[in-house]
């Protein structure tokens, strides 16, 4: 059932979750396909992708990226335009230790 209340940090992890679910043999996913995967499960019920989507996958979620503005720990860039989920192990910006990593 679509939630308007999703927060989109939320939905792209969901997204890579979902991503990384279905193809355990891939390290990474493109930035496109998560955005893709993202647009595709509609999780807001909305009739287009929300704005900030992709600025999210590509900084706002990324661990190593200084806060800009969100403190968020939710991917790992693992290469130009590649993404993963964030695990506990993985480096991340000192100043997004205390950062969500996971939807609550």
């Amino acid at each position: 059932m679509p939630d308007r209340n999703v927060r989109v940090a939320d939905e792209v992890w969901i997204a890579t979750a979902l991503l990384q679910r279905e193809h355990p043999d891939r390290p990474d996913f493109s930035v496109t396909e998560i955005v893709a995967r993202a647009r595709d499960e509609n999780l807001t019920g909305v009739p287009s992708l929300r704005p900030g989507v992709r600025t999210h996958v590509v900084q706002h979620c990324v661990a190593a990226n200084p806060p800009s503005p969100n403190r968020y720990r939710m991917l790992v860039a693992t290469g130009r335009g590649r993404r993963r989920l964030y695990l506990p192990t993985d480096p991340c910006h000192s100043e997004r230790l205390a950062g969500k990593s996971v939807p609550r």
